[in-house]
């Protein structure tokens, strides 16, 4: 057995140890998928979609990034035999000359043809196939709707424009450039979140990495739906909210940005109380004065739902479609998994069944398969090493707790397989807060680089084989 270096504390090996073991749990999981049912499977169905020698070689790769290796220099051990030095961005220091904006905007385009050549070519997931051809049907002409007011009115609105001038038959094209384009910024943000969060290049590289490999990063692939932008918006909040709480901006910043967001899709709603909770540490800080804090916190918030208002009021969609056919809730206006009993046929199980707790696995394994087994290990093994009272640790937990209860209680109209893409949003606060207490549970810089090389190789192996899936094309029965 190879072993570690003695520079790395007992506490910590035993935690690395346990992630990996996640690791090759994964894996082997992954491997199996083709001998488990597909509709109790789906989280890990996508990489039965790639052929057996990739699924094996894909697999032997990334089991190389989570084997053990001698590590006789904490330093530099595991810096040469993973990531060799030249092979570390010089950028990501103090020294870099390349001004962070146009380095961040350099790395955020890079992703553009990913995003496009790897671009979704089916209807099969959530409303797509209602939105592709709602929107452009002569009859219906889909532009206002209360379940998403902002998202489908821009895409809407971009449909008319792409079909004057190039001819779009249907509201496909538009999904795809516009899923492109808010990518691009998501990445984009995501770089100056991983520069603000990490101490050091590993730090950033984990953070980064974590966010970037993670199934959720689907929506950005052409994706079609109203959940895309809303990602690009939550990300951007809790960046701005950690600089906040650092004094580097303004509270008005992180809650102009999340009344935004609210508006193209009411589901973020549920990011509010980490909006009031961080108004109100700022103000124990001293740094807003409580009724500065309140105004700042309301008023954004109210900006944007008036503003909102006023929109569906002048498409003849006001008040009167929210409290009918726009109700939320779904197709039979009900909010929650029922308790006891099902009674529509929007209803597909009761909150505390199998059916429920295999829906919420495999939600949680197709869109961050590592983040929330890390948490919990993190939360096991070394949760003396976090800081209880940390601002910024308290603000991440509430608001990733809030998004996991959200997809532990909320009704998927659909199942929780079509309607995966309504609760993918909720990975990234919680990577986020994998991504912030990872490295403060494993503080020596050689166990870090080893936990943030397995687990994105890991969530790497798993997205590619599901943005893969989505490229094949799929025809309703």
């Amino acid at each position: 057995m190879l072993i570690m270096s003695q520079t790395v504390s007992a506490a910590s090996r035993r935690l690395l140890m346990a992630l990996r073991l996640l690791c090759l749990m994964l894996i082997a999981l992954h491997l199996l998928a083709p001998l488990l049912p597909e509709e109790r499977a789906w989280g890990l169905w996508p990489y039965t979609y790639l052929s057996p020698l990739w699924r094996w070689l894909l697999a032997l790769l990334t089991l190389l990034a989570c084997l053990p290796l001698r590590l006789r220099n904490a330093d530099c051990g595991m810096r040469n035999a993973l990531i060799p030095r030249r092979l570390i961005p010089r950028c990501l220091g103090p020294r870099c000359l390349i001004p962070r904006p146009s380095l961040f905007a350099a790395i955020a385009l890079a992703f553009a043809p990913l995003f496009w050549l790897g671009r979704i070519v089916h209807t099969r997931w959530g409303d797509a196939y209602i939105l592709v051809n709602a929107i452009p049907h002569p009859e219906v002409r889909l532009t206002y709707n209360w379940q998403a007011p902002l998202d489908i009115f821009l895409h809407a609105r971009f449909w008319a424009l792409g079909h004057r001038l190039f001819g779009w038959a249907d509201a496909m094209p538009a999904y795809w450039v516009l899923s492109t384009v808010a990518g691009v910024v998501f990445i984009f943000v995501l770089c100056h979140l991983a520069d603000a969060l990490g101490g050091d290049g590993t730090e950033k590289l984990l953070t980064f990495g974590l966010v970037a490999s993670l199934g959720t990063m689907q929506l950005f692939f052409g994706y079609i739906e109203s959940y895309t932008i809303i990602c690009v918006g939550i990300l951007a909040y809790l960046w701005l909210a950690l600089r906040c709480l650092r004094g580097e901006t303004n509270l008005l910043w992180p809650a102009g940005v999340l009344a935004l967001t609210h508006g193209f899709h009411p589901s973020t709603l549920v990011l509010q109380p980490s909006l009031w909770l961080l108004g109100w540490m700022l103000w124990r800080q001293g740094k807003v004065k409580g009724m500065e804090a309140v105004l700042k916190v309301l008023l954004p918030s109210l900006a944007v739902g008036l503003g909102v208002l006023a929109l569906m009021e002048a498409g003849g969609h006001g008040l009167e479609a929210f409290l009918g056919q726009d109700f939320p809730g779904g197709g039979d206006h009900r909010w929650l998994v029922p308790l006891l009993r099902t009674t529509t046929r929007w209803e597909h199980y009761t909150m505390f069944s199998w059916a429920h707790l295999l829906d919420v696995v495999n939600e949680q394994l197709l869109t961050a398969p590592v983040v929330l087994p890390t948490l919990l290990l993190v939360a096991a093994l070394a949760r003396r090493r976090l800081d209880g009272g940390d601002p910024a640790l308290r603000f991440l937990l509430l608001a990733a707790g809030s998004y996991l209860f959200l997809t532990l209680v909320w009704n998927p109209d659909y199942g929780g397989r079509r309607d995966w893409d309504l609760f993918a949003p909720a990975s990234l606060p919680l990577t986020v807060l994998a991504a912030y207490v990872l490295p403060r549970a494993l503080p020596e810089r050689v166990a870090r680089r080893a936990a943030a090389w397995m687990l994105i190789a890991v969530q790497v192996m798993h997205s590619a084989a599901w943005v893969y899936q989505n490229t094949q094309p799929w025809a309703w029965p």
